[in-house]
């Protein structure tokens, strides 16, 4: 079992997650395909939020230490300080747009049809994952 402790439980959590969504995916299961790519954004913003804490000798503030511990999107896109330069980039704004409304409440969910996983999963993957992972 591994624990997340560091950005190399994070990678390794990224592509774990990425094949079990396409696995759930490929077996019709878009609700539970929906749910488990939205965790992909989230490990790639912790990893980009971990590497802009290692540039500093400083303790984080106190709200960037609570804020880590949560699965909101929009939140976690500000603390890894990539708003403007993602609204500056209307393509992968636009994919954003696709994905930051996704919460780990989704597990309580069901109704996903096929074409809202199958956009889900392609803004991640062909968008939003390359973006982010291109400034960690």
């Amino acid at each position: 079992m591994i624990v997340v402790t560091s950005r190399s439980h994070f990678e390794k959590l990224i592509d774990f997650r990425m094949k079990e969504a396409k696995l759930l995916f490929e077996n019709q299961c878009w609700d539970g395909a929906y749910y488990i790519a939205g965790y992909v954004v989230e490990f790639a913003l912790k990893i980009r939020i971990i590497g802009q804490l290692m540039k500093s000798d400083s303790f984080p503030p106190r709200k960037v230490a609570e804020n880590f511990y949560k699965h909101e999107l929009t939140e976690l896109r500000r603390l890894a300080e990539l708003d403007t330069d993602m609204e500056k980039d209307p393509e992968v704004n636009s994919s954003w747009d696709i994905v930051k409304d996704w919460s780990e409440q989704t597990r309580y969910t069901v109704g996903k049809t096929e074409q809202d996983a199958e956009i889900f999963l392609e803004a991640i993957e062909k968008e939003v994952l390359p973006w982010i992972k291109a400034r960690w």
